[in-house]
């Protein structure tokens, strides 16, 4: 039963990510300063750097120290070869570089790897709701910000790259799709892999967001929130399995 709530609750979050952001480009995408707010990338990158130790500690806590060890490094692999196969698997196209045009095989490969990055994504929600409610919820709002910023950035270079802003909008949500692929776990036997194999495919997503992130006090100040807030529930929130 609990197994089946929580799938319900990742359902409905999923769908919060791939319908939001494409609804907030629309209402921004005038004001592409608002797409690069440095409080809210901190914010989403400190979710992602807590949820990255609880997923790894519940994962060594139902599964064992080892076991979890393992899947957590296989995940880092994954995160690795996806790296290798698709060079551009996570792009910040920051508004105050100089205007460049992209080719069509640039292009690609930025939806490819956007691909990609939202199943990553969809595994981190996926696997934050298995462990608590209060963690997935919490870890939903520093998806969505993070989302927000990551296609802005991808409008951004569409447009400058030729296409239509409303086909761009189009492209971006239709890729966003992927983000449902997160719901893969279909037994409870298989929360100890998930989690800790998701918990090794994050590490990968926030050491690419670190290296393309410009830090400033409002980037810090808000990867403290954003990991404090996460941190909090894990001792405030009881475990629900």
């Amino acid at each position: 039963m609990i197994f089946y709530l929580y799938n319900m609750n990742a359902l409905i979050a999923l769908s919060l990510i791939a319908i939001i952001p494409p609804l907030v480009i629309i209402f921004v995408s005038k004001k592409t300063e608002l797409l690069d707010n440095p409080t809210l990338r901190g914010f989403g990158l400190g979710i992602y750097s807590a949820l990255i130790a609880i997923l790894l500690l519940e994962g060594m806590e139902s599964g064992g120290i080892v076991t979890g060890g393992l899947w957590f490094l296989l995940g880092i692999l994954i995160s690795i070869t996806l790296g290798v196969l698709v060079k551009e698997f996570h792009h910040h196209h920051d508004h105050t570089e100089k205007a460049h045009r992209h080719n069509k095989a640039s292009q690609l490969r930025l939806l490819v790897s956007d691909f990609f990055h939202n199943i990553v994504d969809g595994i981190a929600v996926v696997a934050s709701f298995a462990v608590n409610p209060g963690f997935g919820i919490t870890s939903l709002f520093g998806i969505l910000g993070h989302q927000v910023i990551q296609q802005g950035g991808q409008q951004i270079l569409l447009v400058e790259s030729g296409v239509a802003p409303r086909k761009a909008l189009l492209i971006s949500f239709v890729i966003s799709l992927s983000v449902f692929l997160g719901l893969i776990v279909t037994s409870e036997a298989l929360e100890t892999m998930f989690i800790c194999v998701s918990a090794g495919i994050v590490l990968w997503k926030v050491a690419a967001d670190v290296r393309h992130t410009e830090w400033s006090a409002k980037t810090l100040v808000g990867f403290f929130v954003g990991a404090a807030l996460l941190a909090g529930l894990l001792l405030l929130v009881p475990h629900q399995h």
